[in-house]
């Protein structure tokens, strides 16, 4: 009946004369049975199924994350930082004079710029802002949280470097409350962009 074969052909349901490809090598083949996948010569190798064709993809992914987080930890921070008060709850000095000023140092050394610095400081005061107006922690928190991934998206474009990415993560993850934000992470960040302001400037002339 070929009416009837033409409108399956364009209704989308073919034949059993119609070749697929093969789940494993992406070879046209001939299946036997309407449910086979994979073509001879991949059944005889024993291609994997899917779920472990799955499984191998999520460990994949997962080998791909945990690369990630070790290149971020390879990175020139000493193991603690940032540990920004001492015994007595106040800031640590060097957090705004030579720990500070030396991470502008590299900032410049790895070729960031004020633009991309910029970016991420205004994102922070404008948290800084939230919480002097009586914002909630809990709330302002998030906004904080999501330096993370913006830091990781530019990272990953090049547009910053790897170190700052690095330099964003830490700082994030020590912000638990109100104070360690505002006395410790935003009194830090602050001093880098004060220091890179001159750093990055001089590089560029």
């Amino acid at each position: 009946m070929p009416d009837m074969k033409d409108a399956l052909n364009k209704a989308g349901i073919k034949g059993q004369s119609t070749q697929v490809n093969c789940r494993a090598c992406s070879k046209p083949f001939q299946p036997r049975e309407p449910h086979h996948r994979l073509c001879a010569d991949c059944m005889k190798k024993g291609a994997p199924k899917d779920g472990e064709t799955a499984s191998r993809k999520s460990a994949f992914q997962k080998a791909g994350t945990m690369s990630r987080s070790q290149e971020i930890k390879k990175t020139s921070f000493d193991e603690g930082y940032p540990d920004y008060f001492d015994t007595d709850g106040l800031l640590k000095p060097e957090f705004v004079t030579s720990l500070a000023e030396e991470i502008a140092g590299t900032l410049g050394s790895h070729r960031m710029t004020m633009h991309q610095l910029r970016a991420f400081y205004s994102h922070v005061k404008l948290q800084e802002g939230a919480l002097k107006a009586n914002r909630p922690f809990k709330a302002v928190s998030v906004e904080i949280a999501k330096l993370k991934p913006f830091a990781s998206e530019r990272a990953s474009k090049g547009k910053v470097p790897p170190y700052f990415e690095a330099f964003i993560v830490r700082n994030v993850d020590k912000v638990k409350d109100k104070d360690t934000f505002l006395n410790g992470f935003v009194e830090h960040f602050q001093a880098v962009v004060a220091y890179c302001a001159g750093t990055l400037e001089r590089r560029r002339s």
